[in-house]
């Protein structure tokens, strides 16, 4: 009986392991849609590029930037690509009559004119072809003639890359056949020629740092690969239809570049825009360390760190948002009084650059909930409560990436209470002042461009 149960399941599982690759089998495309997705790949990765003449902007930088991944479609979106191909080259199913689909690309390389196309094809007189096969032999001759004049053209892949537009256009275009691949005769060699357009435009403004206005690089590289109409087992090959083979020959050129108009000098010598923002950035990291001194306070020691982003231009000058949290302790100092304070919550900045821009003067605001604890004389309180405060400063950009500054605190407002760790007792100050406390920091900042 155990040994009965064992069979059975053996040939259920070999049932469906035959099924799973006999599926796998009548749908080849999706392989051949990972094939040619690879290839295009490898095309657009590796091809050497072919000199031209250098101008005022460059674009090359903007289009080695570009992942390549997002200029090709996914492997599924191929499959059904390859479907077009294979239904442009394949032979009508009543035409067939047992051949191989791909013997009309032997005759058809050798015939120059439908009539001579149509006797290799059934081997008997033009005219002596029924009316409808006639028919059916024009409509895929001129089908035919058109795919090895054109190709086929790809649906274009559209992305957006660092403000710019980039569309890809790529075509699938047969060069030359023979019959046999891989000395199996049942199968058809063919070479294709594969190119792909990049067209990237970008709008002239203060983001365009390579002042591109638009540039289109075409691409091109040949690959031999097989062709069968049918999967089949009994030449002991993995049935497909179309495959793409190894890259050759692959290069690019640049065949278009427009670039921005030349910015206006200003009297230091240097080019601005009138209409845009200086040496902005759209990212950046500020850090800063100080110390803040009060008259009749504990000195504290104060330590922030925030992410900005570009918002918009207020009045040609940039406005910016973002996170920010500040620490504020005595625990490195002398003090009798122990405190530690964290500021969390939202910041706002506003630029004026001076000068050529790498001088800007700096005016924010620096909110959000602040809480901690204060340890005095042996008493202990929790504090929380909300605070704002207003800055002011300098920056000086060292670099297109990297400022050095110095930040003091204008004015603070402070709504904090007090609550001690034994008792219920809880206690409010509300605060405003201006210079009473005085905060310097030294900030480091870097741009994430």
């Amino acid at each position: 009986m155990k040994t009965s149960i064992a069979k059975a399941l053996c040939l259920a599982l070999i049932f469906i392991s035959f099924q799973g690759l006999h599926a796998q089998r009548e749908n080849p495309r999706v392989e051949s849609g990972k094939n040619l997705r690879t290839t295009i790949l490898n095309i657009l990765k590796n091809a050497k590029e072919e000199k031209v003449k250098p101008k005022t902007c460059d674009a090359s930088k903007i289009l080695k930037s570009i992942p390549r991944k997002k200029l090709v479609a996914s492997k599924e979106v191929l499959a059904k690509e390859i479907n077009r191909i294979m239904d442009t080259i394949n032979l009508p199913q009543d035409l067939i009559m047992g051949k191989y689909g791909h013997i009309a690309f032997e005759v058809f390389s050798t015939s120059e004119t439908l009539q001579e196309f149509g006797r290799g094809l059934l081997i008997k007189p033009y005219k002596d072809i029924p009316s409808n096969q006639q028919r059916m032999i024009k409509k895929y001759y001129e089908k035919a003639k058109r795919f090895y004049k054109k190709g086929i053209d790809l649906k274009p892949i559209t992305v957006k890359h660092k403000g710019c537009e980039v569309i890809a256009r790529t075509n699938i275009k047969p060069l030359k056949w023979k019959q046999g691949y891989n000395r199996s005769p049942h199968f058809l060699s063919i070479e294709w020629e594969i190119t792909t357009e990049i067209d990237i435009e970008c709008p002239c403004n203060e983001k365009n740092k390579h002042n591109v206005k638009r540039a289109i690089y075409h691409y091109r590289g040949k690959v031999a690969g097989p062709y069968s109409r049918y999967a089949n087992d009994h030449f002991n090959i993995v049935g497909f239809g179309v495959r793409f083979g190894k890259v050759t020959s692959a290069k690019y050129k640049r065949h278009k570049l427009e670039c921005c108009p030349e910015k206006p000098k200003t009297e230091d010598g240097s080019y601005v825009s009138p209409d845009e923002d200086i040496n902005h950035r759209d990212i950046f990291v500020d850090t800063n360390v100080g110390v803040s001194v009060a008259k009749d306070e504990e000195t504290e020691i104060v330590g922030a760190a925030g992410v900005f982003f570009y918002v918009t231009s207020l009045f040609n000058n940039p406005f910016y948002i973002g996170p920010k949290a500040t620490v504020k302790t005595t625990s490195l100092t002398n003090s009798d009084i122990k405190s530690t304070q964290l500021l969390i919550g939202p910041s706002a900045e506003y630029r004026v650059p001076l000068a050529n821009g790498n001088t800007q003067l700096l005016g924010g605001v620096n909110t959000g909930y602040s809480f901690g604890s204060v340890d005095a004389f042996g008493f202990k309180q929790n504090t929380s409560g909300i605070v704002a405060n207003v800055y002011g400063g300098v920056e000086i950009q060292l670099n297109e990436n990297i400022g050095v500054g110095v930040l003091l605190n204008l004015f603070e407002y402070s709504s904090i209470q007090f609550k001690p760790e034994e008792g219920e007792k809880t206690t409010v100050n509300n605060s405003l002042f201006i210079t009473d406390r005085t905060t310097f920091s030294a900030s480091l900042r870097i741009g994430l461009d």
